[in-house]
């Protein structure tokens, strides 16, 4: 089966979402059950919503961005790049959680089993169960 693109909206980033754990991601048709609600526009149906978190890191200069998101038979396949601050390169001394909050039309995600995060090198970072009833 053949990869197919979803159009996906950016709601925003964050550089505090208190994901303590490493690379994950969270699916549902609630914002706020994403761990990023606030990053959504209120009153909004009709989406799925897509969060993906880089982990908790040492310091700032990381970031985490959705590059694409491919419908592949029940799976959604979200493509992400997690970039690190250069080696040397002068960051705040904080920990840092970076994260996205993005949406797809909940009719793109119809009989979608499971979102997987994929980096940059193809790589599976992390997968959840995908359900679009409301919570």
């Amino acid at each position: 089966m053949t990869a197919q693109p979803v159009t996906f909206t950016d709601h925003g980033m964050t550089q505090q979402a208190g994901n303590d754990g490493g690379a994950r991601i969270a699916a549902s048709v609630d914002a706020a059950r994403t761990g990023l609600g606030d990053l959504a526009p209120a009153g909004v149906t009709g989406r799925l919503f897509i969060a993906v978190f880089a982990g908790a890191q040492r310091t700032g200069g990381y970031t985490v961005r959705v590059e694409s998101v491919e419908r592949n038979g029940d799976r959604l396949v979200v493509r992400a790049r997690f970039v690190s601050p250069s080696p040397g390169a002068l960051t705040i001394q904080v920990i840092t959680s970076p994260a996205q909050l993005i949406s797809i039309p909940a009719a793109s995600a119809t009989n979608v089993r499971e979102a997987v995060l994929v980096d940059e090198s193809g790589a599976e970072r992390a997968r959840v169960e995908v359900s679009l009833s409301t919570p």
